[in-house]
């Protein structure tokens, strides 16, 4: 009688585990699947967000001064260049990291800008850095 028992609770025991096995593995594969949405999710916002880039910025009232933003991650960047008071012609890579906005140039240190959406009912975008660039997309 006592082997009997033995092996009921062997049987059980097996049971209990290998419920509570498929139970874990069933978990795991839905964590997986829920982070391979969210992964898809943010590319598709970055790539969204990145899309909205694409074009030519200006500021306002200063319209010579502009950066055009390419689908192939490049930029020019027309700038005013206070040491000869005159327009210089900036060229490089952008990367899109969050609200950072670099410009990486070919031939001077990188700069960091903010890329935001305005504030409130404001659907705009802008680019920023503290008070000396401010820059708004053209609509053509």
């Amino acid at each position: 009688m006592s082997e009997l028992k033995s092996i009921l609770i062997s049987i059980i025991c097996s049971f209990v585990f290998i419920q509570c096995q498929a139970e874990t593995n069933k978990s795991e594969s839905k964590s997986t699947i829920i982070l391979s949405d969210t992964i898809r999710n943010n590319k598709l916002q970055k790539t969204k967000v990145e899309h909205l880039l694409i074009g030519k910025w200006f500021t306002p009232h200063a319209a010579d001064i502009n950066i055009t933003f390419n689908k192939d991650r490049t930029f020019i960047f027309n700038s005013f260049n206070i040491k000869t008071q005159e327009i210089e012609v900036l060229r490089g890579k952008f990367e899109l990291d969050g609200k950072n906005l670099i410009l990486k140039y070919d031939n001077k240190p990188q700069q960091i800008f903010k890329f935001e959406k305005g504030k409130g009912v404001d659907d705009n975008y802008y680019i920023t850095k503290g008070k000396k660039y401010y820059f708004v997309k053209s609509d053509l």
